[in-house]
């Protein structure tokens, strides 16, 4: 046997849960930190928070897969879709338009069965706009799916999914397995993560479409955490394993290959409770946000506001080298004596800190 979907005993995990405790009573007192913090949360703000975390998992699961969005696009999509402006901005790459749609698709399915119908859904959405995959449709080719890499005559083989004539079967025993997830005696929101893990790992080993398994599987994590803790949840696990992509994929890859899922678990624990804590970084930010635009918002011009609110945009420290009165005038379009002018009124006001002296003097934003 060289992957487990050949053994007569799969899809029977092998792993000791008493291992996990201690990372699920860590991603559980998360859990109660964020609760804690949304109680005051706004209405608007809330929306930012969601509008942030979900636009990172749809640029990060697509560069998982290679696939680079431009952010704007991505932005403008999500925003339209969620009603946060009145103009519709289309999306230049229908590619951009295609995973935000899933992505908010996914986030609306998560109280509803899992069902392979969902899946096909799911997969007609983000990939409409590739035709040169058929949407919605299991794999079907005679030839092997392999996962590959290296070039002609140094080909390494690191996975081999399911015959294609023996998806139908797999597919049902796999939905089967999901409606009747067992492990109830571990609560509610350790079988949420065990679930979630084992989801992922099962669907990513049949490998049941021609393209976007990796971008629907993850959605799939996700949609797992959120329907068994039965509330939608605000997270993004693609941001962490694309920082961790090297191991997400060794992992995997030794995991295909054994039932026991020991190490897998041991990862996928951990991503979901880094993304959580990286959720709690923007909550705090996004709060933090707030209170600083409420101290200076009545003592800017459009132009300043227009700078700030870039300064601000991807986060606390995102805004790389500083703004500077060369940034400003092409920012705002803009003459250096009213940059010059308008950067000095916002150091005045105490809105921005200066580091440096003459030519390499920059501006940060003074969170106080």
């Amino acid at each position: 046997m060289q992957y487990f979907w050949q053994d007569s005993k799969f899809p029977e995990f092998k792993f000791k849960i008493e291992e996990f405790i201690s990372k699920i009573q860590e991603f559980a007192t998360g859990l109660g930190e964020l609760n804690g913090l949304f109680v005051n949360v706004s209405e608007t703000n809330k929306n930012e928070i969601l509008l942030q975390v979900i636009l990172s998992e749809a640029l990060k699961t697509s560069e998982i897969e290679g696939e680079y969005f431009s952010r704007i696009d991505v932005l403008f999509s999500l925003q339209a879709q969620l009603g946060l402006v009145n103009i519709i901005n289309p999306a230049k790459n229908k590619g951009a338009k295609a995973i935000s749609e899933l992505m908010l698709q996914v986030r609306k399915d998560y109280q509803n069965p899992l069902t392979l119908q969902m899946l096909k859904d799911w997969h007609i959405t983000l990939m409409k706009s590739d035709k040169t995959v058929r949407e919605g449709e299991w794999r079907s080719s005679t030839e092997p799916m392999q996962i590959i890499s290296g070039r002609a005559g140094k080909i390494e083989v690191h996975f081999e999914a399911p015959p294609s004539k023996d998806l139908p079967h797999l597919l049902t025993d796999f939905e089967s397995w999901y409606q009747n997830f067992p492990y109830h005696e571990i609560g509610q929101i350790g079988r949420a993560m065990l679930r979630s893990a084992l989801a992922h790992l099962y669907f990513e080993t049949l490998h049941p479409f021609e393209d976007g398994n990796g971008r629907i599987g993850r959605a799939l994590s996700e949609k797992a955490l959120a329907e068994t803790l039965e509330k939608p949840i605000i997270i993004s696990l693609s941001k962490r394993i694309e920082e961790t992509k090297k191991q997400y994929y060794q992992t995997l890859k030794l995991s295909q290959r054994s039932q026991d899922v020991t190490d897998w678990l041991h990862y996928f624990f951990q991503i979901i409770i880094d993304a959580q804590k990286e959720v709690k970084e923007t909550v705090l930010f996004v709060i933090e946000k707030a209170q600083y635009f409420d101290r200076f918002n009545n003592q800017l011009n459009d132009r300043q506001l227009k700078v700030i609110q870039k300064m601000t945009d991807k986060g606390k420290d995102s805004f790389v080298g500083g703004m500077t009165a060369k940034k400003y005038m092409l920012i705002c379009k803009t003459s250096k004596a009213t940059a010059t002018r308008d950067l000095q009124h916002l150091f005045e006001i105490g809105a921005i800190c200066r580091e440096g002296e003459g030519r390499s003097v920059k501006y940060l934003v003074n969170w106080g």
